[in-house]
Parts: structure tokens; sequence; C-alpha cells
């Protein structure tokens, strides 16, 4: 009778599907409702009727981020919302009848010259700079978290569509690593941001010049497997040699090949993969220590770039689109087509 007990259970325990992901954080019913709304004179907090909040709203280990980082102009130019439905997804609406670069002295980086002008987005770990307003963190995945701790195959799921009218833009994670696990992370010398992206529009792709390699990463759609056997260009800026980068900080960006974008569904990227590939990349083209010893990873963001339909850098014209991630999880311990957000 004990032995048949014990074996009943093992069967329960076989039979209960597949773990929860590591980091739920889309959908959230829990929040639907409300709508935040940014504007080009509150770029960091959402706007209200006394000023601008000092930070996007929290859904659970969630943080929505407007990230208005290069938007200029006054702020009836139009604004940018972001809402959760009944459903717990979010929509991300941009409407602006001008998009002008932020060029004055106190703009973050006044002088970038670049068609990006916010990348609204859904954040887990730590705000760059912002580190007091960061979001709380699973106790399954704490961030700062250093490369080679990281469990191993981790993978970021994501379920999103965009209607993207009058716009250039391209959907994709933000990973930002530091050199030390400091959890007050902010730009600065030898900072790294890995973007990946999923979806873009042709306008929007960096110069070939800074095309530095490409790479396989595996992915799925849709639950499909996907080997993305260099499927992935590589662009690199503010790089140097032997761990250094710009004052600010440097970027690597792993672009989809534009024949196998996907403009929506369910997708997931070997995030371990695409860290695997910048560790070899810096060590072999840039002469840097081993990544994996040497980086914390602090933030792992999903979102929208968004500028002008012209994707001239300097160009004032308007934006006009809207996306809905209607799920984003980070699974780890599991394969491409198992990872899922519930």
């Amino acid at each position: 009778m004990v032995l048949l007990a014990m074996a009943l259970l093992l069967a329960a325990c076989g039979s209960a599907g597949p773990p929860r992901p590591d980091v739920a954080l889309l959908p959230d019913p829990g929040a639907s409702g409300h709508v935040w709304r940014w504007t080009a004179q509150c770029p960091s907090g959402p706007a209200a009727s006394d000023g601008c909040g000092s930070a996007g709203p929290v859904l659970g280990f969630a943080q929505l981020n407007a990230d208005e980082w290069n938007l200029g102009g006054p702020a009836d130019a139009g604004s940018l919302d972001m809402s959760v439905g009944s459903d717990g997804a979010v929509t991300i609406d941009g409407r602006f009848a001008r998009t002008a670069p932020c060029t004055d002295p106190s703009c973050l980086a006044p002088s970038a010259f670049t068609w990006v002008r916010g990348y609204p987005n859904v954040l887990y770990g730590i705000n760059q700079c912002y580190a007091g307003t960061s979001p709380p963190q699973s106790p399954r995945l704490p961030f700062p978290v250093r490369l080679d701790s990281i469990p191993p195959r981790l993978i970021g799921v994501t379920a999103y569509s965009a209607q993207t009218s009058q716009v250039t833009y391209d959907i994709a994670y933000d990973l930002w690593l530091h050199p030390t696990g400091t959890r007050q992370p902010c730009r600065s010398e030898g900072t790294l941001e890995i973007m990946v992206w999923t979806d873009y529009d042709q306008r929007a792709l960096l110069p070939a010049s800074m095309q530095v390699g490409t790479a396989t990463i595996p992915y799925a759609v849709n639950r499909a497997a996907r080997p993305g056997t260099a499927a992935w260009s590589i662009y690199a800026s503010n790089i140097d040699r032997a761990g250094r980068t710009a004052p600010w900080g440097g970027t690597i960006w792993f672009v989809l090949d534009h024949a196998d974008v996907v403009g929506h569904g369910l997708v997931s990227v070997d995030l371990s993969a695409v860290l695997s590939a910048a560790g070899l990349l810096l060590h072999d083209n840039y002469g840097w220590p081993e990544l994996g010893r040497h980086y914390w990873l602090d933030t792992a963001s999903f979102g929208v770039e968004f500028g002008p339909a012209s994707g001239d850098p300097m160009d004032s014209g308007p934006s006009r689109f809207s996306a809905q991630i209607s799920a984003y999880c980070l699974d780890v311990r599991t394969t491409l087509p198992d990872a899922a957000c519930g």
C-alpha cells in the first residue's frame, strides 16, 4: 500500500505540467484599466496634474518605463501612452505630431546623432542611474548577477504585435551589463549595453560600417525552434581595446536578418547564447578579458525604439505607432520550444 501510494504521488507530480517561469512579468491583469502618459517634458516619469512622476509604474516584478531619452520639443507635440488591458497585456501608443531630437545641453545625449527618440519598455532589474525607483526583483533571478552565475539557458519569452504606420522602429531586448556588482549602476566607462532586435523597419538599420560580424543565436517562433545559424548581424559602437569603452559606455547590437524578422507572435530568444556571442566577439576582436567572470547583468528590458518615419536623425517629423506586449518572462533551465510565460 505504501509503495502504491508513493507511485500515485510520483505520477501526480509528473503530470502537473511544466513549472512556472523563473520571472513572470506579463500579463498582469491586476493592473488593468490604468493609463500612464509621458511627454517631452516628462521623459522619465508619467505626466501628472502637478508635474512629472519620478518613475514609471511598477507591476509586480516589472516596471513600465517610457525612456524618452532623446525626445525634444514642446509638451503639446504629442504623448506616449502605456496602458494595461483587462487581459493584463501592455499597450504602447505613440502619438507625436513632432519628434524633434533633444539637443539642449541639459539633454541626456545632446549630440546623439540617431533617429531614436525613446525606448518605451517593460523593465526587469535595476533602472540604470535610477536604482532607487527600480521594481522589486524575483528571488529566483536577482540582479545584479555575474554572467557566469546565471543559470543555464536564460531564455527571454515575449508575445507582441505592432502597428507601425508612420514611424521608424525596432522591437528589442535591452540588456545592461556593468564591470562591477554595484547595486546602483549607471552609464559610465566600461558599461555595456546589448540590444537584441527581433523586428524592425528597414530604415532603422545601423550603418554597414558598424557591422563587426554575424552570430548564431537559437530562437523560436510560436514554439517552433529555429537554429538561427548566422542569422544575426552584430554591430558595435564605442567599444575599444582591452575592456575600454566611451565614457558613457559601449553598445553591441544583435539584429535578426530582415528575412527572418518576427512582426508578431510568441518569440523566444536564447539570451545566454547572446551573452556568450558578445563575450566571444569582445575577446577575439577587441582583446577583452572573459566577459562571464568580469561582468554583471543589471537590467533586462523589452520594448520599442521609435523615431520619425524618415529615419533622419535631425528630422522633426511625426511618429505614430502602437505596440502590444501580451507576455514577457525570463525562463531558465528549459528548451526554446518549452519556454513559456505561465
